[in-house]
Order: structure tokens, then C-alpha cells, then sequence
């Protein structure tokens, strides 16, 4: 007879009419227990490489992210002070002025 296990708690059946029931009842997801994962959630040397390299890329993507905002702030930061001193009233006609009064001493 097969045995039927569910994913989410410890319950166990021997049929698969048992299962359902559980399956209805909770919510729950069941399986062969000859198809279950094994115990202990042992990863093969594969899937724990793959999840390295992914822990190292989503890293890496998140510091390109992070450096390329930090350097848009600061031309944003620059843009602004650019067309402050080209502005009528910014600091080009401030050292203008500043000029004119140290001509006249």
C-alpha cells in the first residue's frame, strides 16, 4: 500500500482518499511519500553552488544599483549648480559685482 505524506505538517495516510480529505480540510499539499523531498533538506553540491552564485549576483546587482543612484545624485547635484551660476541672480553676477568693487578701491 502507498503512503501519502503531506508537505506542509507531519500528517501521514494510507490513502489517498485520506489525503484529500486533509487536502480539503487545511489547505494542505500532499504527495507519494516515495516522491517526497528527503529528511534533513540536504542540498546537492549543484544547488548549493547555484544559490552561492546567485547570492553573489543579486549582491553585485544591488551595489551596481546603489553606485549608479549615488553617482545620478551627484550629477543631478552638479546640473543644478551649473544653471545656478549661469542664472541671472546666481553666483556669476555675485563674483561680477564682487569685481566691480574690488576694481574700485
Amino acid at each position: 500500500m502507498t503512503e501519502y505524506v503531506c508537505t506542509a505538517c507531519p500528517f501521514q495516510a494510507d490513502g489517498l482518499e485520506d489525503l484529500q480529505r486533509h487536502s480539503q480540510e487545511t489547505g494542505h499539499v500532499g504527495n507519494c511519500k516515495s516522491e517526497a523531498a528527503p529528511d534533513g533538506g540536504k542540498l546537492s553540491k549543484l544547488t548549493k553552488r547555484l544559490l552561492v552564485a546567485q547570492g553573489v549576483t543579486l549582491t553585485a546587482l544591488g551595489a551596481s544599483i546603489w553606485a549608479c543612484t549615488y553617482l545620478y545624485a551627484k550629477w543631478q547635484g552638479a546640473e543644478a549648480e551649473k544653471a545656478y551660476l549661469k542664472s541671472p541672480s546666481g553666483a556669476g553676477r555675485n563674483l561680477k559685482n564682487h569685481d566691480k568693487g574690488r576694481d574700485k578701491e
